[in-house]
């Protein structure tokens, strides 16, 4: 009498578990698909919550932009942090009186008379 009592309830407990195990295993196998295949939609999914991009798929955009003040000196250069982590300084003009900077990306370019 107790085997079947055991049995009544070890049975639908194990398929209780089994089903579980499939459901979350699944999930897992379908979120990893869509992540693959970028799918935009998961970023505005109830049932996922994004909390950080670290690395974005090529062609990748981000809609939230925050406001970062410009860190500019006084030798007329902006202190840019790069997407790969390095810091690069470009030139900007802060007013006419500097006329000396000028794009060092092309070597045929001249620098401005004074």
């Amino acid at each position: 009498m107790s085997s079947i009592v055991a049995l009544v309830i070890g049975i639908p407990m194990m398929v209780g578990i089994a089903w579980l195990v499939w459901y979350v295993w699944n999930n897992n196998r379908l979120l990893d698909a869509r992540l693959a295949n970028g799918d935009l939609e998961l970023l505005d999914s109830t049932s996922y919550k994004v909390t950080e991009v670290i690395r974005a798929p090529a062609g990748s955009r981000v809609e939230k932009v925050a406001f970062q003040p410009m860190n500019i000196d006084m030798s007329g250069y902006v202190r840019q942090t790069l997407p790969d982590g390095r810091v690069a300084l470009v030139p900007v003009a802060m007013n006419q009186e500097v006329r000396s900077v000028h794009s060092t990306t092309h070597t045929n370019q001249q620098p401005p008379f004074q």
